[in-house]
């Protein structure tokens, strides 16, 4: 792994080390932050470390329904991808026929 990178999450300083850009890893560190501060704001959780659980079980949760549907979406387009195919199958045959059919009338 590359570079050392500071970030402070819910007040705590953490130097990361990684590939990521600084830039990247600050959206990262800013995401969390805002997620806790939802969190806190909604006052159920006086624990630090429980606001901050909460925090990262919410982004994860977003991240496994966005990899969900994803996965929905690939299915989608492969189904797509599948009846394109089918299509063209078709329409060739069909006009493989019609030109037999024209080259029969013409004879």
């Amino acid at each position: 792994m590359g570079n050392r990178i500071d970030v402070n999450i819910a007040g705590y300083a953490l130097t990361v080390r990684t590939d990521r850009s600084a830039e990247h890893m600050t959206r990262l560190a800013e995401t969390l932050n805002g997620r806790v501060r939802e969190i806190q704001k909604q006052g159920d959780t006086a624990n630090y470390l429980n606001v901050i659980m909460l925090a990262a079980m919410e982004l994860a949760d977003e991240v496994l329904t966005f990899e969900e549907r994803f996965r929905e979406i690939k299915e989608q387009v492969e189904a797509l991808r599948r009846e394109r195919e089918d299509l063209k199958t078709r329409l060739d045959r069909k006009s493989r026929d019609l030109l037999a059919t024209l080259d029969d009338a013409l004879k």
